[in-house]
């Protein structure tokens, strides 16, 4: 689902609420359901409820805009080690896979869930609403997001103890908890993001070294807009993070950054801030409204 689209649909939404009492929404038909293990690449031709597995490496799942969604009624589980977690779309130490145009609904506890997986994979053109987790990804690499989103969810993206993960033109909003969630993890980067009112921290970075967040815009979330725990080498570059409840841009024992040409204003206890744990960090060309603790002046 690209950015378009998921504004039309909420737009759609709030238009449909308007409706006289008593009208009858028709409901899209689903052809298959169940767990489908794809070991070839495949188009979906109509929606799914359920669970779609990669079975192979080197293939595509192309939703073709179809959902795939949850239900209590299908089977949907056999996710993760235990197999007790359910989840929309799951990729287990599979290499080159790519998922594309697919609409992940419901109360799954991840969404898209993808483990163990490298070698430039992909995700295209993708959304996941109403699930626990929207995208989780585990002990991974060399994973590409773009132009996907993660709407109204528990928390949108958490990415754990991996490598090389880049999010271009992805977002994540209206989650209950954080936008995005990186922990114990390596180079993760967001860029041309749109990150908007989430009821916790816009994006949280974790023991992640080489972490970046570029050209992208961080607002009205319920915590902090950018927040740096325990890294070093993060780039932060050329974002607007504004009305974010707490800290827009928040370092704790963060060092040897880089956090450049930033707008940050109208965010609550502080726009920047800076403890003294976090040491090296050079500040230039940022526009702040405010800042405290170690923040430098000039910045």
């Amino acid at each position: 689902m690209t950015r378009a689209r998921w504004n039309t649909t909420f737009c759609l939404c709030a238009s449909l609420a308007s409706l006289t009492l008593g009208a009858t929404i028709p409901r899209p038909a689903y052809a298959t359901n169940g767990i489908m293990t794809i070991n070839q690449t495949t188009t979906l031709t109509a929606n799914h409820v359920g669970q779609i597995r990669f079975g192979a490496n080197n293939i595509t799942l192309d939703c073709a805009g179809h959902q795939i969604s949850y239900s209590a009624r299908q089977p949907s589980g056999s996710c993760g080690v235990s197999g007790t977690q359910t989840c929309g779309i799951h990729s287990l130490n599979r290499t080159g896979i790519t998922i594309r145009n697919c609409d992940v609904v419901g109360a799954y506890n991840y969404g898209v869930w993808i483990q163990g997986t490298s070698t430039t994979s992909t995700v295209r053109d993708s959304s996941v609403t109403e699930a626990g987790v929207g995208f989780r990804v585990d002990s991974s690499s060399n994973l590409q997001f773009f132009n996907s989103a993660a709407v109204s969810n528990n928390a949108g993206f958490e990415i754990r103890d991996s490598t090389n993960v880049t999010f271009t033109g992805t977002d994540a909003v209206y989650s209950s908890g954080d936008g995005f969630d990186i922990n114990d993890s390596t180079n993760t980067r967001i860029q041309y993001g749109f990150v908007f009112a989430n009821g916790v921290n816009g994006i949280e970075f974790d023991f992640s070294p080489g972490s970046a967040v570029l050209n992208s815009e961080v607002l009205n979330n319920g915590q902090h807009g950018v927040s740096l725990d325990d890294g070093t080498g993060a780039y932060i570059s050329s974002n607007l993070i504004r009305s974010n409840m707490e800290d827009g841009l928040r370092l704790q024992n963060s060092d040897n950054g880089t956090l450049r040409y930033n707008q940050v204003d109208y965010n609550g206890a502080c726009n920047a801030n800076q403890d003294a744990a976090s040491t090296g960090n050079t500040w230039t060309g940022n526009t702040l409204q405010g800042w405290c603790g170690t923040v430098p002046n000039p910045h």
